[in-house]
């Protein structure tokens, strides 16, 4: 019996389209499956896979761009679903903490950014609630982030004032 599932199996032909993608290519579909992203887990697993393949960037060969490229895309559409979930949780000090931390500035090197030093530390400790307009631009182009995340909600930015 199991002699005859193996020649059915070889006597299927495999369609020319996956015949001829790269083993590299595959090899990473095999590991995770180029589909939507369901939830946090197989986001963790796409995402670890990103991270791992960006690091290699200009030394991938061909099926591993490609894959690349499908699977940043798949991930930055779970991120812009799960970001409304996201967005109400950080509020704009954290934002900058946040990205300053991740850039390795000094308080110094913001404040070159964002006008002065001053400026600088009263964002990062939270006693300014937002940036101005100017700097938000400047964060924004610095960061590569959209200006809604150095802005409060509406309710909260009328509280505030």
């Amino acid at each position: 019996m199991k002699s005859d599932a193996k020649a059915k199996a070889k006597n299927k032909k495999v369609p020319a389209a996956i015949a001829g993608l790269p083993r590299s290519y595959l090899a990473l579909m095999g590991e995770f499956p180029l589909r939507p992203i369901r939830n946090g887990r197989e986001y963790k697993i796409a995402a670890s896979i990103v991270d791992r393949l960006a690091l290699r960037e200009g030394k991938l060969d061909d099926g591993e761009e490609a894959y690349l490229e499908v699977l940043e895309s798949l991930v930055e559409r779970y991120d812009d679903e799960q970001a409304p979930t996201y967005a109400q949780d950080v509020s704009p000090t954290r934002a900058l903490r946040m990205l300053v931390e991740q850039a390795g500035m000094s308080v110094t090197e913001l404040g070159e950014l964002v006008g002065s030093k001053g400026a600088a530390s009263e964002l990062l400790s939270g006693k300014r609630k937002e940036p101005s307009k100017a700097q938000i631009a400047r964060l924004c182009a610095r960061f590569k982030v959209d200006a809604s995340l150095f802005l409060l909600p509406a309710k909260t930015r009328a509280s505030a004032a």
